[in-house]
């Protein structure tokens, strides 16, 4: 595969999502969950950060998770959605915001950090559909991490506030 490839969820990316089936290290769920056809290697690294995201994307790709998108050409913004909605979607450097990504990253980071102490969150982050109630669930979340010593929060809330959309 090449250096800048985009992968894509297979039917069996996609099922492991809904199924957690294999039982992936939190890094490479995360990852996976984060795929989406349209980001290459270099923006899913600024989302997750801290892992080597060629080398998990090569192992989600052997486990039969992602493949390589074929490649389309390049539309402005215009030409697939409005422009004020694409700007509008977009956090900053470019990244996609949306309530969805944002909930997930969440739960994922709660799960990676605290382990067996996330169960009354994850119910809430399950419930948030606003944007309000996502914030709720992230002061829920701020104060278990700092009660159980958590030392990344001060990360983990600027990826979520990155991925958050702002007020509409």
């Amino acid at each position: 595969m090449q250096n800048e490839w985009i992968p894509g969820k297979t039917a069996a990316g996609v099922e492991e999502i809904a199924t957690r089936a294999r039982r992936l290290p939190p890094r490479l769920r995360t990852l996976l969950i984060l795929v989406d056809g349209r980001r290459g290697g270099r923006q899913l690294a600024e989302l997750v950060g801290d892992i080597s995201v060629a080398e998990a994307l090569a192992e989600l790709a052997g486990l039969g998770l992602v493949t390589p998108m074929p490649s389309a050409p390049h539309h402005p913004p215009n030409v697939l959605e409005p422009a004020s909605r694409a700007s509008a979607a977009r956090g900053p450097g470019g990244g996609r915001r949306s309530l969805a990504l944002a909930r997930f990253y969440l739960l994922d980071a709660m799960e990676q950090s605290l382990r067996t102490g996330d169960a009354p969150v994850r119910e809430h982050l399950r419930k948030a559909t606003t944007r309000a109630e996502l914030l709720e669930a992230f002061e829920m979340c701020r104060t278990i991490a700092a009660e159980v010593g958590v030392a990344h929060v001060a990360t983990i809330e600027t990826r979520f506030m990155g991925m958050l959309p702002d007020e509409g």
